[in-house]
């Protein structure tokens, strides 16, 4: 049986409240786009300030800034791109790769801490259908987004 629309408004509603939630709590102890940053070029080797805004999806301008800063306390290298000598590549140091294993192991402490009491049946249960949700949301969710943003516009969220 497919879900109601009331049911999706309540998952919308739902979804809405945790991702404001996390954003909240996490902002409050570290810079979210400065820890992607960390974490894209400890993913991707070697990378360009354009890639990792593209993965993030944010403005080029904010990488660059994050970069300079997570440069000068040592967690990355700036080199120049030896195929185009205008382009610039990052690439994370030991010292980065260990404040993303403390960012990760955090994330983990506080989660458990969170679920403590839950069976770990509804711990595995929730992860697949959040990966569920991801995957689906990747394949349809963005062209949905733009075909909805093209027909409406929000007159508040244009200023």
């Amino acid at each position: 049986m497919q879900a109601s629309k009331s049911d999706l408004a309540t998952l919308v509603a739902t979804v809405e409240r945790f991702g404001e939630s996390l954003r909240r709590g996490t902002s409050r102890v570290y810079d979210p786009v400065r820890v992607g940053v960390l974490r894209v070029a400890a993913e991707r080797g070697k990378v360009r300030p354009g890639e990792i805004a593209e993965v993030l999806d944010v403005l080029p301008s904010s990488v660059t800034r994050h970069v300079q800063v997570l440069a000068e306390v040592g967690f990355l290298v700036i080199t120049t791109d030896p195929s185009d000598r205008r382009a610039s590549l990052i690439e994370v140091t030991e010292a980065g790769r260990e404040q993303v294993r403390q960012f990760v192991q955090a994330g983990v402490d506080v989660f458990g801490a969170v679920v403590a009491d839950w069976p770990g049946e509804d711990v595995r249960a929730l992860t697949g259908l959040l990966d569920r949700l991801l995957a689906d949301w990747a394949e349809k969710g963005t062209d949905h987004q733009r075909a909805h943003r093209a027909k409406r516009r929000f007159g508040w969220s244009e200023t």
